[in-house]
């Protein structure tokens, strides 16, 4: 079990073996692997500043590029299957549960409208390393009503096949997203990187932009 879990965790390059020396962590610049984040999740480690601004960025690129996608390929499976997930955050959210698991299942409903399995693969992966932090932010009620509006202009951009506003509609869903990101973690105590707190000044304080994933 343990020669297992080595195997697995340097196949992620978390960690290196050196002969006749011992097993030891990589440098954090050198993992590569997004499952590296994602294990981090399962241990219970906080994200930190430079990396919640670099999976947002990450999520960003994928999903507009998948939005746009979707446009062209999405079913009418794919439409219901959007439209559950935001019932779902809707239903919970008027019980005062945590919508975080629903919003992430949106997402990934719209990057599963792509019908690329390896796209989907990567966003399930980010969605899985960001879970915590996600958690944390969806307890403002304001984060959640926003994200379940969002969310609305997004799905139906894209039942309509209107490539340009769906990819806008994400971009700028996530933009605010990453605004709530930053924030929290800065609240944490957690350091963010020069050019993440220089935009935020120019977005101004993430409350006045409103919500969530």
């Amino acid at each position: 079990m343990v020669r297992e879990t080595l195997a697995a965790l340097e196949a992620m390059r978390v960690v290196e073996r050196r002969p006749r020396s011992g097993i030891y962590l990589c440098a954090e610049s050198s993992v590569a692997s997004v499952d590296a984040v994602v294990l981090k999740a399962d241990l219970g480690l906080p994200v930190e500043g430079l990396e919640a601004d670099q999976l947002n960025e990450f999520r960003t690129i994928l999903e507009s590029h998948a939005a746009v996608l979707a446009c062209a390929r999405r079913t009418p499976e794919d439409i219901a299957r959007m439209d559950a997930c935001m019932a779902d955050c809707r239903d919970r959210f008027r019980l005062g549960q945590s919508i975080a698991q629903p919003s992430a299942d949106f997402h990934l409903a719209l990057v599963a409208a792509t019908h690329n399995q390896f796209l989907l693969r990567a966003a399930n992966s980010c969605y899985l390393a960001t879970r915590n932090l996600r958690e944390m932010v969806f307890a403002d009620p304001k984060v959640c009503r926003r994200s379940i509006r969002d969310h609305q202009r997004i799905r139906d951009a894209v039942a309509s096949g209107r490539a340009s506003d769906a990819r806008k509609a994400v971009e700028a869903h996530l933009r605010t997203a990453g605004g709530y990101w930053t924030a929290f973690v800065a609240s944490q105590g957690a350091p963010t990187n020069q050019r993440s707190t220089n935009a935020d000044r120019r977005r101004g304080p993430p409350r006045q932009r409103g919500g969530m994933r």
